[in-house]
């Protein structure tokens, strides 16, 4: 008799709006994968790991597929959201990614966190993607990567008298940082925290509009004040980049007057260090980063003359 075929059991509840996915004949070892409204013809192991039921709003496709390290080992099956179908931003629909596996694991990372939160109780977050997470502190990722912890001692300097977490992770998209604050990431930490905030260069790089930027970025602060009442925001401005198209310093200037008008409007903290890092024209010389995006260890030092004395200016007493 032949084995059964790897295949996902799904299942749609519609009171919570949520989507259950189920492995069925497959290894210990594989993993459920999807996205959400996505235009690419194939599922690939890039695409986020089903870590909790999905939520989406209605009328979005939801493909998913069984994955036993990068190979697909199952059809690629799909649900669509009942009703009509709502016209929101991807910024504003949570979930998870891959896209940075050959560096780390992102559902690990994801989880060492909930688990070091619970340890430590945090009272100064840092939530990003990989310009924070490459910078240094815990959770370490495991193995550790030559381009990972750049530049630990100007992190020690910057979080002494907190206990601090990273809660930068490598490719993470506005969305992505979304979901995980929904999914415990902050559910241990101090209620006072400080949330230090540097999120939207790759939503900036996959052509989200500003707006739709913006939307994100409220997004996740409002979620903030939600588990954390009492914290307080840093909102940075986003740093510059030098592979972007023509004009990326001027948009990146008007993006972050935007983001200065959010803080001042919802008395948020605005700052702006990556000032520190650009050039007259705006671009990143090489001394400050390699590639034009990631900080050097120079890069980031710099980055800290600025953030050490803000926060701490915000330590309680």
């Amino acid at each position: 008799m032949m084995p059964d075929k790897p295949s996902i059991k799904f299942r749609y509840s519609p009171e919570e709006n949520l989507l259950f996915l189920q492995a069925l004949d497959a290894p210990a070892e594989a993993v459920i994968r999807y996205d959400i409204n996505a235009t690419a013809p194939r599922l690939l192991c890039t695409q986020g790991e089903y870590l909790a039921p999905i939520q989406a709003p209605a009328g979005s496709e939801i493909r998913f597929r069984l994955f036993n390290g990068k190979r697909g080992i199952s059809e690629t099956q799909s649900f669509t959201i009942p009703g009509e179908k709502e016209e929101i931003p991807g910024t504003l629909i949570p979930c998870t990614q891959n896209k940075d596996f050959p560096i780390y694991n992102w559902a690990e990372r994801h989880a060492a966190v909930l688990r070091l939160s619970k340890e430590i109780k945090p009272n100064l977050l840092f939530l990003g993607d990989s310009i924070t997470h490459f910078w240094g502190g815990e959770p370490v990722d495991s193995p550790t990567h030559d381009i990972l912890q750049r530049s630990l001692e100007s992190w020690m300097s910057m979080t002494a008298g907190y206990h601090a977490l990273n809660l930068g992770f490598g490719f993470d998209q506005l969305e992505n940082v979304l979901w995980r604050i929904q999914h415990g990431e902050l559910d241990n930490a101090s209620n006072d925290a400080i949330c230090v905030i540097l999120v939207g260069t790759n939503n900036l790089a996959n052509g989200n509009t500003d707006e739709e930027i913006l939307l994100g970025l409220s997004a996740i602060c409002d979620e903030i004040r939600r588990k954390l009442p009492q914290s307080t925001i840093v909102l940075q401005g986003f740093y510059p980049r030098n592979n972007l198209n023509r004009g990326t310093p001027e948009h990146i200037r008007s993006l972050n007057e935007q983001v200065s008008q959010l803080a001042q409007k919802h008395q948020y903290i605005f700052t702006n260090p990556g000032l520190q890092i650009a050039d007259k024209e705006g671009f990143v010389p090489a001394e400050y980063s390699e590639d034009g995006l990631h900080p050097s260890t120079l890069g980031y030092e710099r980055l800290a003359s600025v953030l050490i004395p803000l926060i701490q200016s915000l330590r309680k007493n």
